[in-house]
């Protein structure tokens, strides 16, 4: 019985250091985003921006824009900097799975902004 209960517990930390290193993954995976996101915003132009739908930092669902000053509320005043803008939502997104789901979320956003770039720069 008690040969059971170690190895039940032998399960249990090696879960608890896969779930360790998951959550050191997506730590450097985020500040990989924060760059890429940084990047991108400051390579707009003054009338460029992008809408980050489906994107939470908080309970209360709003709209937010990249812009090359940073991260905007719309119909608000607020400009908050594109990495503290990105600590919030992943840290929102309080578990491993569903912060694994914002990172895809934001890799697609960015894509998009990226391709929006492109295109705008080649009919420029």
């Amino acid at each position: 019985m008690t040969a059971g209960i170690e190895h039940i517990l032998g399960q249990i930390t090696e879960l608890d250091s896969m779930l360790e290193d998951i959550n050191q993954k997506i730590s450097k995976i985020s500040e990989e985003i924060k760059t890429q996101f940084s990047l991108s915003s400051s390579g707009m132009s003054i009338n460029q921006n992008y809408l980050l739908s489906g994107i939470q930092r908080s309970p209360n669902p709003k709209n937010y824009i990249v812009t090359s000053k940073g991260i905007e509320v719309v119909g608000e005043q607020e400009i908050t900097p594109v990495s503290v803008f990105l600590d919030a939502v992943i840290q929102f997104a309080n578990d491993p799975n569903r912060k694994i789901i914002v990172l895809k979320e934001l890799v697609k956003h960015l894509q998009k902004m990226n391709e929006t770039a492109s295109n705008n720069s080649m009919t420029s």
